[in-house]
């Protein structure tokens, strides 16, 4: 046996049927040895034109031969539908008989933590299902299933505890499920499980199946989960069920509706299972359309930065900007930051959201340096849970290095929220930022949960406070508003650091501001969140122009 047959995928076919496989390409594909053999190649192969491959020898006729094969690049099918990129090659055997050998390029349908397939899996095989199933007979039902308060264990045992768990949790689901279904894990402690009709029961007898196997999953949660170390945790569970799957147009609306009776039954907080009621909630769709379009907005830089100015109460000079998230979506319009970034946190892409936020800002520095345009310092929010990661700093090193952006150019804002969970590496990381050179500002303080604990923690690290909006809009009408905005400047007088108030909408507002010894100011008053292009007409005005008041 040649060395590439015990590690790459292969395939024997003649004339365009499958004759014999390894262990790997059964394993890769999810389908048993003795399924794939007698299949046409066309049902598990796509070339990247677009052509079946109805005689091999086209291989040798369309694409690159070297000596030792023809190379091309395909889609593989595998037992969920999900179409894998690949790269293959064919080696003659005789004159019928052809070996391709496999090479996978992305696979985005496994979980790197658990094993399992994800949803992208999911999404393949049931909307594969919905689009070749047209009977009103029931042939499947999704369930939703989240772990509660999973979070308790990565604080408790450390992280390493927390994946073993995820890892353990989903090969129990798989082992009380069988192969009556597709387990899947979506995201932080949430899997899904698609039990499809394989026996053809009645809707009465399917949904009965479907009840007791929720009973046995949430009995199954209810003794201890052993992990690896040898820990015994016991976690409650919540499921969502969805309706049969005539009841919906698409998977989507599927999944939405058990993610609604998942969340109803979370209320519980006690291993227990809802099904879903037939009118689903507005909310819950938006949320899951911008979860699944997410990611692609990152990558497309579909979600555009703008820049808030900052001015100098003194003499209304530009001081800097503050870089606000603007996402257009193409059918939900203009989607509120506070709502995409909370989504961000809650699916985990808070961190390279935030990452790429920094990266837009450092490399359009850059641009406006290399044209000649003077820059202000720019202000970028950063999520507490992206502070408290432990390569935080590293990562922004590593962008300020590879931009070239000047370090005294930039301002981290953090906002103390009663989330955070590591509050010891959140203020290392911040002191660490202060150490490259980076400016720190506090955000929103004098609301929610921002307070001096945090000011007191970073006193040594900052460089400005920033009066929370709420604080300012009243600030005219309100004697406890104007007293405690005195306070919060006379705090930083303290401190010898810069007051900022944000949400100046007034001259009314501004003039007292400045009478009270505010140092800077940022709002609609001024300038509401600019484009790149209109902040950079902002520069070069401000800078052939005297300061206006």
């Amino acid at each position: 046996m040649k060395i590439e047959d015990s590690f790459l995928p292969i395939l024997i076919i003649r004339d365009g049927q499958i004759k014999s496989c390894n262990k790997v390409f059964s394993t890769l594909v999810g389908l048993t040895c003795l399924k794939i053999v007698d299949m046409k190649i066309n049902d598990l192969l796509r070339l990247d034109n677009n052509q079946n491959i109805n005689n091999t020898s086209q291989l040798f006729d369309n694409f690159y031969v070297s000596e030792v094969g023809v190379f091309a690049t395909a889609e593989l099918v595998d037992c969920n539908f999900y179409h894998l990129k690949v790269e293959l090659y064919c080696k003659k055997l005789d004159r019928d008989e052809f070996k391709l050998c496999f090479k996978v390029i992305e696979n985005k349908a496994i979980d790197p933590i658990s094993g399992l397939p994800n949803g992208w899996a999911m999404t393949a095989r049931a909307t594969n299902l919905f689009n070749t199933v047209h009977s009103a007979t029931p042939k499947m039902r999704l369930l939703v299933l989240s772990v509660d308060n999973f979070s308790t264990i990565n604080f408790r045992y450390g992280f390493d505890a927390g994946d073993n768990f995820l890892a353990v949790f989903g090969n129990k689901l798989k082992s009380a499920v069988q192969d009556d279904g597709l387990v899947v894990r979506f995201s932080n402690a949430r899997y899904g499980i698609l039990i499809e009709n394989q026996h053809k029961l009645s809707h009465a007898d399917f949904t009965a199946y479907i009840t007791l196997l929720s009973q046995e999953l949430c009995d199954l949660s209810r003794k201890p989960l052993i992990l690896a170390s040898g820990i015994a945790i016991n976690k409650s569970i919540s499921i969502g069920i969805s309706g049969e799957h005539c009841d919906y147009e698409s998977f989507f609306a599927m999944e939405i509706a058990g993610e609604t009776a998942m969340r109803e039954s979370e209320r519980h907080s006690n291993s227990y299972y809802c099904f879903a009621k037939p009118e689903l909630k507005p909310q819950l769709m938006t949320d899951k359309l911008i979860i699944d379009e997410f990611p692609n907005a990152i990558s497309q830089c579909l979600i555009k930065i703008h820049y808030q100015p900052q001015y100098d109460l003194s003499n209304n000079a530009l001081v800097g900007f503050e870089a606000l998230s603007r996402w257009i979506h193409k059918d939900l319009g203009y989607i509120a930051p506070d709502v995409f970034i909370r989504i961000a946190e809650e699916i985990g892409l808070h961190f390279e959201f935030d990452l790429w936020v920094f990266t837009q800002v450092c490399n359009q520095i850059v641009q406006w340096q290399e044209a000649g345009i003077y820059t202000p310092r720019i202000a970028i929010n950063v999520s507490f849970k992206t502070l408290e990661m432990s390569n935080f700093v590293s990562r922004i090193a590593a962008i300020i290095e590879e931009s070239g952006c000047p370090k005294d150019l930039l301002e981290i804002e953090v906002t103390e929220t009663a989330s955070i969970s590591n509050m010891a590496m959140l203020i290392d990381n911040v002191r660490a930022v202060k150490a490259l050179g980076i400016y720190i500002a506090i955000d929103d303080f004098g609301t929610g949960y921002s307070s001096l604990s945090l000011v007191r923690k970073l006193r040594s690290s900052l460089d400005t406070l920033k009066i929370d909006r709420s604080l300012v809009a009243d600030i005219c009408s309100s004697k406890l508003d104007r007293e405690f905005a005195r306070k919060v400047i006379g705090l930083g007088e303290v401190l010898e650091v810069k007051v900022l108030a944000e949400g100046v909408e007034t001259l009314a507002q501004r003039d007292l501001l400045q009478q009270l010894g505010c140092d800077y100011a940022q709002g609609y008053y001024f300038d509401k969140a600019l484009s790149k292009q209109d902040a950079e007409i902002l520069i070069i005005k401000q800078t052939c122009e005297q300061p206006r008041y």
